[in-house]
């Protein structure tokens, strides 16, 4: 009898992970959390205050930089949400598009969306 091509697919038994894995898991996900927190500018600033001696340093002088910054709101999204229910994710992220479409088409950086 000839085997199907997946049958070396079968399920593998996983092994538990060492504590230490799970720690550098978690660390890992946390720097990804605290990057998305911060933005990517904030994520710039702390990275820079910190390569000097790997601390955060509060006192730190830092740089004057002129910018521009935008808000966009979505009028009435209670009634949106109501009216949309499951394709509400869909509009959002339609108009997350083209906003950060043209933020990026002027060299900007879209930094959150709440």
């Amino acid at each position: 009898a000839v085997k199907p091509a997946n049958a070396a697919l079968k399920k593998k038994t996983k092994q538990p992970l060492m504590e230490t894995q799970i720690l550098e898991h978690t660390v890992v996900k946390i720097g990804a959390l605290l990057a998305l927190g911060f933005g990517e500018a904030g994520s710039k600033i702390i990275g820079k205050n910190m390569e000097q001696s790997g601390d955060l340093n509060p006192l730190a002088s830092g740089d004057k930089i002129m910018g521009i910054y935008g808000f966009c709101d979505i009028r009435n999204f209670t009634d949106t949400t109501e009216c949309l229910q499951e394709g509400v994710m869909v509009f959002v992220n339609e108009i997350a598009e083209i906003v950060h479409g043209m933020v990026d088409a002027y060299t900007g950086s879209a930094n959150k969306n709440i």
